[in-house]
């Protein structure tokens, strides 16, 4: 029988992300056996507690410094929906410029509205940043379609040049495995080689 105590912790495992219940049990009785591993569990809360997100760009900052990605003066902000988005884009080495995380796209059915997301932040971040370019890395869906337009009129009348990431076929993919829309996007986004 499992001490109430013990089954806690394991309920709390749970909620993390990437966290099953039989991983949970696992990583529950590697910390009660492992003296060590209560270390790293106190490091890792003490880590937590020191970083924030940043309420202008939703980047991580600590606690006592400014955000070093929204507060330097840039020439480009690339927007994300989430900071593994960010991420990705990070390790293709390709981007040098700061970044701006929405913190989600709009989908009103799963209660994201455009007043959830950081895009009032984003408006000041271009008014500071006169003809910035602000690169929208949103996905081609349903919900970054409707956050791009959203955008994209909020953003009207100031001095920025507006872009966004290329669509169309994924390197190495054959035709007769993607959709419709996606041969179709490639096909009218085609460029000249000659």
């Amino acid at each position: 029988m499992i001490r109430n105590d013990v089954r806690k912790l394991i309920e709390e495992l749970t909620k993390l992300p990437g966290i099953s219940l039989k991983i949970a049990h696992k990583v529950a009785y590697s910390i009660l056996n492992d003296a060590s591993l209560k270390e790293v569990i106190k490091n890792i809360a003490d880590t937590a507690e020191k970083i924030q997100v940043c309420p202008d760009c939703g980047f991580f900052r600590s606690k006592d410094d400014g955000c070093d990605n929204c507060h330097e003066k840039t020439d480009e902000i690339c927007v994300v929906a989430t900071y593994s988005d960010m991420s990705a884009i990070e390790r293709s080495g390709c981007f040098k410029g700061s970044y701006h995380i929405l913190g989600g796209l709009i989908a009103p059915l799963e209660n994201m509205l455009p007043e959830d997301l950081l895009v009032d932040q984003l408006k000041r971040r271009v008014e500071l940043n006169q003809g910035v370019e602000v690169l929208l890395a949103l996905p081609f869906s349903i919900e970054g379609d409707a956050t791009v337009i959203y955008i994209q009129d909020m953003l009207q009348g100031l001095n920025l040049k507006l872009t966004r990431i290329a669509r169309g076929l994924p390197s190495g993919a054959a035709l007769d495995v993607l959709d419709r829309r996606t041969v179709l996007e490639a096909l009218q986004g085609r460029s000249y080689i000659n």
